[in-house]
């Protein structure tokens, strides 16, 4: 997304742009102390494969994106963030990068996040998959959806 917006604006915004998230990054360990912190820390993604291999026994959400699909991954993207915002530690949510050339980067996110085979699978984007505690597939949704749909999807599958 930084990518799409540097094109749009000047220099010194550009700047700006790239600083915000490592200035943010700085105080993202304090904010998790005071119960503020989300799972989303670099460049608007969350690392769920950091945090102890995705926390085992939680739900897992995962949105599989491509860095050229502005216009569908670019609606679905900001609903994750919100919604992992809103189930905080109750689910992990996380996203992979599946464009053209990053295939080992998100074969091995998916590895660590133990969803390697589901993958191998996905032919479009975005798709977001919901995973229960033991990594089974209860959902797979493609395209943009609302937010309500998702956040549906992902309380039943906690339940």
């Amino acid at each position: 997304m930084t990518r799409f917006l540097t094109n749009k604006v000047g220099f010194a915004n550009k700047l700006l742009l790239l600083a915000v998230p490592v200035i943010l990054s700085q105080f993202m360990p304090l904010l998790g102390v005071v119960g503020l912190g989300g799972a989303f820390t670099e460049g608007n993604c969350v690392f769920a494969a950091d945090k102890e291999k995705t926390e085992a026994g939680k739900v897992l959400v995962v949105m599989m994106f491509d860095e050229h699909c502005v216009l569908w991954c670019g609606k679905v993207r900001p609903i994750m963030k919100e919604l992992a915002g809103e189930f905080g530690e109750r689910v992990v949510i996380d996203e992979v990068d599946a464009s053209k050339g990053k295939d080992k980067e998100a074969a091995e996110k998916c590895k660590q996040l133990g969803i390697l085979s589901y993958f191998k699978d996905v032919e479009a984007v975005p798709v977001v998959l919901i995973f229960d505690g033991k990594r089974r597939l209860v959902k797979e949704l493609n395209g943009p959806k609302t937010k309500e749909f998702y956040k549906t999807a992902i309380e039943k599958a906690i339940k």
